[in-house]
């Protein structure tokens, strides 16, 4: 695992987000191309952009005590699947 922490809000899921895409040695236009958008998506995500989606996600959780964890793998592998990991106690 290369790095691994809790996201409280914006800044924090930008810094994982950039690390996860350095781990891969991904630029951010290579990752725009992944994903069909434009680098200054990209780039704004990482750089803890407000989205009204994203901080009504961050408000909901601060109201219901959900903690969101982000973490970056080290090995380069099969992209994963977007399904919800089960809950772990």
């Amino acid at each position: 695992m290369a790095a691994r922490g809790v996201v409280k809000g914006r800044e924090g899921r930008g810094r994982i987000l950039q690390q996860g895409r350095l781990v891969r040695g991904l630029t951010q236009r290579d990752l725009a191309e992944r994903l069909e958008t434009d680098q200054k998506y990209i780039w704004g995500l990482e750089s803890g952009k407000n989205t009204i989606v994203l901080e009504r996600i961050f408000a909901i959780m601060r109201e219901t005590g959900i903690r969101m964890y982000m973490e970056v793998d080290d090995v380069v592998d099969e992209p994963r699947d977007d399904s919800l990991d089960e809950p772990r106690g």
